[in-house]
C-alpha cells in the first residue's frame, strides 16, 4: 500500500490565494489524497490552443522522449503530434487518456541499454481512466518505460504506456473538471460527482462513458443512477450536431424493458451531464437502435439542481425562538419559544418545510425540538453541536465525542438512532447536511486539538430513508485550518476559523476564495449561495458578505438560521 495513501481521500481544492474565482484547473497542494470535483459553469469542450512541436530529425533517444512527453498537451486532432513520436504501430494503438500523471518539478531519465529508458516522475497527482483525480501530500515517485528503435534511421518510441504526463502548469492549461449528476434515493435531488478530462472533442464520450460506470467511490451507497446495469454505448463516440448530443445505447433487459418513468429518467440524468457542455442544448437518446421519443409524462418532475430553499430564517431575540420570512423582514417575525432567563438558548436550525425547529442550550449539553404546539427536549449529552435539519425531516446532532445521532422530527416521542461513522479517536468540530441530504460536511480535529480538517462523506440510508451510515470521506484542502463548515451550494463550502478568524469559501472545484478576517466570529449559516451568507460573532452581531469583506448589519436578532 502506498504510504501516502491514508484510509480517508482528501477532497484537493487548494490554491494559492486568490481575490476572484476562475475557471481553470486547479491542482491541490495539500491534504493527504486530494480528489476533485467543479460546478457546471466551468464545463467546456473548446481545444486547447497548445501547439507542440513534432520530432526534429537527428534527435537522440531522450529527446524523443521528452518531447514526447511534452507534446501531451497538444490534445488537437487526437495527439496527433504526440505520435509523431511513437513507432506507426504504436501509434495508433496507444491511449492518451489511459491516466496522468502530474509533476510539479521535472521528471528524470535514465538510460537502461542501448533501447530502453527510465523516466522517474516526481508524481504529486494522478488523474486515472474515469477522471478521478488524487494527488499526495508528499511526491510518489512513479517510474515509466520506453524502450525505442530506429524507423528510417530516426529514433522512435515502440513500447509505452497509454496516458500522459505533464507539468503542473500544463496540466491546468489542459484538463478541467467536468460534473456528472447522480442521485438521492428519492430521484428528488441531483448530487454532483466532477471529474476532470483533457479539453478536447471528444469530452462528451468521456462524460457518458464513465457516467455509464456509475459514481466515485466514496459516493458509493449514498447515490443512485438511473443508469440500468449492463448499459453501454452502442458506439464509442457521443457526436453533437447543432446542439444535439447523439447518445446510442445497448443493454440487456433491464434496459431493454424499463418503464417510461425509468427511461425519463435515465434521459434526465445524461442531459443534466451533458448540458453542462457549451456545445449541448439537448440529447437524442436511441436504445438499441430504437430512438427513444420526446417525454410525454405527465407531472414528471427532473431531480433538482441545486435547488434554492426558502428565504425564511429562524432566530433568537431576547432569549426567544422567532421565525422570520426574511431576515429583514420584520413585520413577518412570530415567536416560537417562550424561554425563561434560566434557560438560555443558542444554535437555533429550522427544517426545510418550516414547521419544525430546534436549539441547544449555552451549556450545550441538551436538544430541544419545536414546532407550534411548544418544545420538547429530545437529546441530552455531553458537548452537542449546533442542530441541523436534512430534506427528509431528520434532526442531525452531533456530538463533539464524535458521535452522530438522528431523530425523526414528525414522530412523536421518536429515540435518537445512532449513525455510525468513519470517525475514530478524534474530536467532531461542526457537522452540516448538503440539500441533497446525500453529504455532509464535517470538521473533525485530533483529540489534542489538532490536525484540523474539513471533510464531505455520503450518507448510506435504509430504505425507508433513515440515515444509517457516514460513509468514508474525502477531504476539503483549504488554506485556513477551518473550526467549522457550512454548505453554501452544491459544491461550495464556508469555512472558518474562531481562532485565527480567518474565513473561505472553497469549491469542489478546487477554487478556493479568500474572505476578510471577522474579529470574534464563531459560525456562519446560508441559505441561497453567498448572497445569503450570515457570519456572527461573539458579542451578537451579524455580518453579510460585501465582496471579499464582512460587513455589520442592525438587527434585533443575535443568531439566525436558514433551514437544513
Amino acid at each position: 500500500m502506498n504510504p501516502n495513501l491514508s484510509r480517508r481521500s482528501a477532497l484537493g481544492l487548494a490554491l494559492s490565494s486568490l481575490v476572484t474565482l476562475t475557471a481553470c484547473a486547479a491542482i491541490p497542494t495539500d491534504g493527504e489524497v486530494n480528489h476533485y470535483a467543479d460546478p457546471q459553469a466551468t464545463g467546456s469542450t473548446s481545444a486547447s490552443g497548445n501547439s507542440p512541436e513534432g520530432p526534429t530529425p537527428g534527435a537522440r533517444p531522450t529527446e524523443i522522449i521528452e518531447g514526447f512527453l511534452h507534446a501531451g498537451v497538444g490534445v488537437k486532432d487526437d495527439y496527433s503530434v504526440a505520435r509523431l513520436y511513437l513507432t506507426e504501430d504504436l501509434a495508433q494503438s496507444w491511449k492518451p487518456d489511459g491516466r496522468t500523471l502530474v509533476y510539479n518539478s521535472s521528471f528524470t531519465t535514465a538510460s537502461v541499454s542501448d533501447s530502453s529508458y527510465l523516466v522517474t516522475v516526481p508524481t504529486s497527482t494522478l488523474v486515472d481512466d474515469k477522471g478521478l483525480a488524487t494527488s499526495y501530500t508528499t511526491v510518489a515517485d512513479t517510474e515509466v518505460e520506453f524502450t525505442l528503435r530506429q524507423v528510417d534511421g530516426e529514433w522512435r518510441i515502440s513500447s509505452a504506456p497509454d496516458g500522459t504526463v505533464l507539468s503542473r502548469n500544463e496540466f491546468a492549461d489542459v484538463f478541467n473538471p467536468f460534473t456528472l449528476y447522480f442521485y438521492d434515493p428519492t430521484y428528488t435531488y441531483a448530487v454532483p460527482d466532477v471529474r476532470w478530462f483533457a479539453e478536447r472533442t471528444t469530452v462528451a464520450t468521456s462524460l457518458v462513458r464513465v457516467l455509464l460506470e456509475g459514481p466515485a467511490p466514496y459516493l458509493t451507497g449514498a447515490v443512485v443512477t438511473a443508469v440500468p446495469a449492463d448499459t453501454s454505448l452502442t458506439r464509442n463516440s457521443v457526436p453533437i450536431e447543432n446542439g444535439a448530443a447523439d447518445i446510442q445505447l445497448s443493454g440487456g433487459t433491464s434496459l431493454t424493458a424499463a418503464s417510461a418513468l425509468e427511461t425519463e429518467r435515465l434521459r434526465t440524468q445524461l442531459t443534466q451531464t451533458l448540458t453542462n457542455l457549451a456545445s449541448v442544448t439537448t440529447v437524442q437518446l436511441t436504445i438499441n437502435d430504437q430512438i427513444v421519443a420526446a417525454p410525454t409524462l405527465e407531472n414528471y418532475r427532473e431531480p433538482a439542481v441545486n435547488p434554492e430553499a426558502a428565504s425564511n430564517i429562524v432566530g433568537i431575540e431576547d432569549n426567544r425562538l422567532i421565525a422570520r420570512a426574511a431576515l429583514d423582514d420584520t413585520a413577518s417575525q412570530q415567536t416560537i419559544v417562550e424561554t425563561s432567563a434560566q434557560a438560555l438558548i443558542t444554535l437555533p436550525a429550522m427544517n426545510y418545510t418550516r414547521n419544525y425547529y430546534a436549539y441547544t442550550n449555552t451549556g450545550q449539553n441538551e436538544i430541544w425540538l419545536a414546532n407550534s404546539n411548544g418544545a420538547r427536549s429530545v437529546y441530552r449529552g455531553t458537548h452537542v453541536l449546533a442542530p441541523c435539519f436534512d430534506h427528509q425531516n431528520w434532526l442531525w446532532v452531533g456530538e463533539q465525542d464524535g458521535s452522530v445521532r438522528v431523530i425523526a422530527a414528525g414522530q412523536e416521542d421518536s429515540a435518537a438512532r445512532e449513525v455510525t461513522s468513519w470517525i475514530e479517536g478524534e474530536l467532531l468540530q461542526s457537522i452540516s447536511i448538503a440539500r441533497d441530504g446525500s453529504r455532509a460536511v464535517l470538521v473533525t480535529s485530533a483529540a489534542d486539538g489538532s490536525n484540523y480538517g474539513a471533510w464531505v462523506s455520503a450518507i448510506r440510508r435504509s430504505a425507508d430513508g433513515t440515515p444509517t451510515q457516514l460513509l468514508d470521506p474525502v477531504r476539503l484542502g483549504a488554506e485556513i485550518n477551518p473550526r467549522g463548515a457550512e454548505w453554501v451550494s452544491d459544491v461550495e463550502v464556508f469555512l472558518w476559523n474562531t481562532d485565527t478568524t480567518q474565513t473561505e469559501l472553497v469549491s469542489l472545484t478546487g477554487e478556493n476564495t479568500q474572505y476578510d478576517s471577522l474579529q470574534g466570529i464563531t459560525r456562519i449559516v446560508t441559505g441561497n449561495g453567498i448572497d445569503q451568507a450570515v457570519a456572527m460573532t461573539r458579542d451578537g452581531g451579524l455580518y453579510i458578505v460585501a465582496g471579499l469583506s464582512w460587513t455589520r448589519i442592525e438587527s434585533s436578532l443575535s443568531e439566525i438560521n436558514y433551514a437544513g
